[in-house]
């Protein structure tokens, strides 16, 4: 009957060593211990290990398993080690226990590892003398975790932490140290590996970059770059995610051509997206507010309060503001660059292209830098024809410019529509007439990167700017008196410049005794007379093209007045050459563009380019009258002497008939 028992029990310790290197856990399925047992205590050695390979597979293939080290040659493909998980390992019997056990003379019935576990079979029970566990440990990077220096005796071993990437731990499994070598029942291993594995789910996702400017869609934006980040519980901080859990493969995290990123290999657990910065120096606002999502423990992604889906793409848009300026021309068409004169009311539009994500920025400002000019304090804003609410706005003067400070959190109801500002600015007599022109600046300051601070309010970091351009240019018209005879110029001629107005005062009577239209208004250009000089010329700048009058008050002595004011027409066109700066991504989208005077050439002025025309006047002598005492005057006296003596002859003569 002895020897009957010790032939079971030797059966049962070879079931243990090969149940113990089993798939999952490579314990046996139904967690029995063995029950071989030597006829005295043969162990030779006091202690053992416990090393367990922790390996990572989604297959079906359950290699075989004898407690030897050289089992991890007999993995299956595609098993790959797993970091990570954590074992504790709680001692049940000790040498002497195992040891009855072995030799049936503990009359305890075979035990199993649901002996020793609680109600729901993942944890030890609970106040018993081995609910302790006496070691602990992590696979390392190689799978590995390692107990050494262990008293002999019967292990119940327990996977009590997991990477995120698996679905569920092994179940609990038992170790006996020593345990019978499977190839031979005669000898004692005291140095067990065991081989467990566990399957795993992973998520994917993918962003797809677009730029807008306004409301406007502009296409896929590519050179995106992203970090991303999981929360990690123990800690509780975020961590930086830069490879995948399944292949180790480390993430691209920058849009790529079609403005993508694809991510994948992800183990359950809680995850965002951190937009940090776009290739180049664009104008698109980087947006930091986070993307969050969690992978479940099927792999599957779960976004803000959706339902769970195998794969999510996430649609992000960058947006951008946008500013133009124009100058108004005669004709009511928005120009970059008209003519006035100095002293006219030259009228500005300023078009706003407000980002849809207007609320999350933090500055918002307007300026408006003129040269040569002065804002008249006259600015409306307006935003689909109707007046923009004062509330979000203020506006201040800044030199001979004026700034508006823009409230981004109270602009929800203009997110992503134009604002126009519509002003005046006086042309000073400062103006350039050089052709340099005179130039009009906008400057748009709008926060480039948005935060998020500790209770999600959005925070700014740098700031970008969009700027443009105006140009207005002033012209002169030159007098050239000069005599008729002579053809050398003549100095101290004095003129009057006037031109059609409006709003002049000049008209009806005082018009027409200065040769200009009676049923017209006019007005005159200059303030003190236009004096020639020795050589004849005198000028009169500050002017837009038109039709001009002059009007010549002295002359040169000698010389007749002109009968009527010369009439002249300044038609000076500009040509400017514009240096663009263009700055796109890899679809062609374009990113930023910038705009810059590089040339103007004028035409329909003086020869060589100039901004000035030059009108000659001629101006011929009088006829000579007499001088007091001349021979003239003699010959003049003497006829009107005759003249006297014939009238009085021929009165003389008819009294002489009358009397007869």
């Amino acid at each position: 009957m002895k020897k009957a028992k010790r032939f079971l029990t030797g059966l049962l310790s070879a079931a243990l060593a090969l149940s113990l290197c089993a798939m999952p856990a490579m314990a046996a399925d139904n967690g029995g211990t063995p029950a071989t047992t030597p006829p005295q205590d043969v162990w030779t050695q006091d202690t053992g290990s416990i090393t367990i390979h922790k390996y990572e597979y989604n297959g079906q293939v359950k290699p075989d398993s004898t407690g030897e080290e050289n089992d991890v040659n007999n993995l299956p493909d595609g098993a790959t080690p797993l970091e990570g998980a954590t074992f504790s390992i709680y001692k049940v019997m000790d040498r002497a226990a195992l040891r009855n056990y072995y030799d049936g003379t503990d009359g305890q019935t075979k035990v199993t590892v649901d002996t020793y576990l609680n109600d729901t079979k993942d944890a030890i029970k609970s106040n018993e003398s081995y609910s302790t566990a006496v070691a602990t440990a992590t696979t390392g990077e190689d799978g590995i975790a390692e107990f050494p220096n262990l008293q002999l005796g019967l292990y119940v071993v327990i996977e009590t932490g997991t990477p995120d990437k698996v679905t569920s731990p092994v179940k609990p499994f038992l170790v006996s140290v020593p345990m019978t070598r499977v190839n031979n029942p005669n000898e004692w291993l005291y140095d067990i590996h065991v081989y467990p594995k566990n399957g795993t789910t992973y998520g994917k996702v993918k962003i797809v970059k677009y730029g807008r400017v306004g409301s406007d869609t502009v296409g896929t934006l590519s050179g995106v770059n992203f970090t991303l980040e999981k929360w990690d519980e123990t800690a509780k901080e975020w961590k930086s995610v830069t490879v995948s859990d399944k292949d180790g493969k480390a993430f691209n995290l920058k849009t790529d051509k079609n403005g993508e990123i694809s991510v994948s290999g992800l183990s359950q657990g809680k995850y965002r997206f951190i937009e940090q910065s776009i290739d180049g120096n664009n104008t698109y606002i980087i947006d930091q507010t986070p993307i969050e999502f969690k992978v479940t423990s099927e792999g599957k992604i779960q976004y803000e309060d959706e339902d769970p889906e195998a794969a999510v793409t996430f649609y992000v848009t960058n947006d951008r503001p946008d500013v133009e300026k124009n100058v108004i021309d005669k004709d009511n068409s928005p120009k970059t660059e008209a003519d006035y004169s100095v002293g006219d009311k030259v009228p500005y539009q300023i078009t706003v292209t407000v980002p849809e994500n207007i609320t999350k920025l933090t500055t918002f400002t307007v300026s408006d830098t003129p040269n040569n000019l002065k804002y008249n304090n006259d600015a409306e804003l307006t935003c689909k024809g109707a007046a923009v609410d004062s509330s979000v706005y203020t506006i201040a003067t800044e030199g001979n410019g004026f700034k508006i400070t823009f409230k981004p959190a109270k602009m929800g109801r203009y997110a992503g529509q134009k604002i126009i500002i519509n002003y005046s600015a006086t042309l000073l007599n400062t103006a350039d007439q050089t052709g340099a022109g005179n130039r009009n600046d906008v400057s748009l300051v709008y926060g480039n990167k948005i935060g998020v601070d500790s209770e999600g309010n959005p925070t700014e970091g740098e700031k970008k700017e969009i700027h443009d351009s105006t140009f207005v240019y002033t012209f002169k018209v030159k007098v050239h008196k000069i005599a008729d005879d002579t053809q050398k110029g003549l100095e101290n001629v004095e003129f009057d410049l006037y031109k059609k107005d409006e709003n002049g005062t000049v008209t009806g009577a005082a018009a027409k005794a200065l040769g200009l239209d009676p049923n017209e208004k006019w007005t005159k250009v200059n303030e003190a007379p236009l004096k020639t000089n020795k050589d004849g010329y005198v000028e009169q700048g500050g002017l837009a093209n038109g039709e001009y009058y002059l009007v010549e008050t002295k002359t040169a002595a000698g010389y007749n007045l002109l009968k009527a004011p010369v009439k002249v027409t300044l038609s000076i066109q500009a040509k400017t050459e514009w240096n663009d700066t263009y700055i796109y991504d890899e679809n062609g989208n374009m990113l930023k563009h910038t705009v810059d005077k590089k040339n103007t050439t004028f035409s329909g002025g003086d020869e060589g380019g100039k901004t000035e025309y030059t009108v000659t006047v001629v101006n011929r002598k009088g006829f000579d009258l007499p001088t007091t005492g001349g021979f003239g005057t003699l010959l003049f006296s003497g006829i009107g002497v005759l003249l006297v003596v014939a009238g009085v002859g021929v009165l003389l003569s008819l009294k002489k008939k009358n009397r007869t």
